[in-house]
């Protein structure tokens, strides 16, 4: 919320931050750069791997943009879900 970039979401042993929703903003690409550097700073300045001798954690980051669809999914457990090419791309990133 502080970078703008309030929505994430879990792909397998990553997160997806996403900009721009549920509301619409034009500073969405800005909010998610400032969000990655921000992020980037905080792991390898903060975050140490609990395995003795494994060194520093490391971070994959990339960032990509283009349409998606979103919506809540589940009864027991509703989650807001984010699909399309735009989601999958990601996931690979």
């Amino acid at each position: 919320p502080q970078l703008g970039s309030p929505e994430v979401e879990t792909i397998g042993d990553g997160y997806m931050v996403v900009g721009g929703l549920p509301e619409r903003s034009s500073q969405h690409t800005e909010a998610i750069a400032n969000f990655a550097l921000v992020a980037g700073r905080t792991v390898t300045r903060s975050v140490r791997s609990p395995v003795p001798g494994d060194g520093p954690l490391k971070l994959r980051m990339g960032i990509h943009s283009g349409a998606v669809v979103a919506g809540v999914v589940g009864n027991l457990m509703p989650r807001y879900c984010l699909f399309g090419d735009t989601v999958n791309t990601a996931s690979r990133m």
